[in-house]
């Protein structure tokens, strides 16, 4: 499994490219505002995705979606996915369909023939915690919800063989491979996901201090190191130089705090 970096920076910050990034060059995770100068940036183009996760309707995780759909179902001219007549998954928490059909019709006339296109092109795929589906390329995705201020749910990636049946949701936390945990405060959902056995975890961190809407880089590093020292983790948590757990969603651009490091743009991540 590949992770690229698209962008690492949260609603308030200091010129970062918004938070997203792409999973085996075909999943994009977070549409925000930039979202297509994010995939130009990084030598990618919206046509070869063919699904979408969001993980809440917050503006710098979907504002970017009007324009993203409309450069994916044109881009390649004659070789495009309109003429392709091939559809887009989006899977997001319950009543993202209508807020992102609300984006549309805000974004372009009314009269356009691209609202009619995004009803037969876009398979909303709507999901709640514990969640398990199906997604191309051999993945399966997870979810578990966040502790922020509506529904927002991290994302949590495995991959099956060709007949393997999908992890149970008793499970499916010792067999992921990724995990991103989207915006949240600290609580014991965070210790939830840094016990599994992902080996990466990629953890909002654009908080500034404890007990705020997001986490803060040193809740998130007292929590895993609390972890570690106790043994919760069954020995699974390595130290914060090993990569395992990073940072992401970031209000000014840093490489590092303390033990902890953030992901850049452009940073890709290769997991077996």
């Amino acid at each position: 499994m590949n992770i690229k970096i698209l962008g690492n920076g949260g609603f308030y910050n200091e010129g970062l490219p918004y938070n997203a990034m792409a999973i085996d060059g075909h999943v994009l995770v977070e549409t925000p505002p930039d979202i297509l100068q994010s995939l130009m940036q990084q030598g990618m183009s919206p046509a070869q995705m063919d699904t979408v996760f969001i993980s809440h309707i917050h503006g710098d995780h979907c504002f970017g979606f009007p324009f993203f759909f409309f450069n994916w179902l044109y881009w390649g001219e004659a070789d495009s996915h309109y003429n392709r007549g091939t559809r887009l998954v989006v899977i997001g928490p319950q009543g993202l369909a209508g807020h992102l059909r609300e984006l549309m019709r805000l974004a372009i006339p009314t009269e356009h023939p691209y609202l009619r296109d995004f009803d037969q092109r876009v398979q909303i795929v709507e999901i709640d915690e514990d969640d398990v589906i199906a997604v191309k390329g051999n993945l399966w995705f997870g979810f578990r919800r966040m502790a922020h201020s509506l529904p927002t749910f991290s994302l949590i990636v495995g991959e099956r063989g060709q007949e393997e049946a999908l992890p149970s949701s008793s499970e499916y936390l010792k067999k992921a491979l990724f995990i991103y945990s989207s915006d949240t405060s600290m609580f014991e959902g965070v210790r939830v996901l840094l016990d599994s056995g992902a080996k990466l975890i990629l953890c909002d961190t654009n908080g500034e201090k404890e007990k705020g809407v997001h986490m803060s880089p040193q809740e998130l590093m007292a929590t895993a190191v609390a972890q570690s020292l106790s043994g919760a983790n069954g020995g699974r948590l390595r130290d914060f130089e090993s990569g395992r757990i990073r940072g992401i969603h970031m209000s000014k651009k840093m490489e590092r705090a303390g033990d902890l490091r953030f992901v850049q743009p452009g940073e890709e991540f290769s997991i077996r």
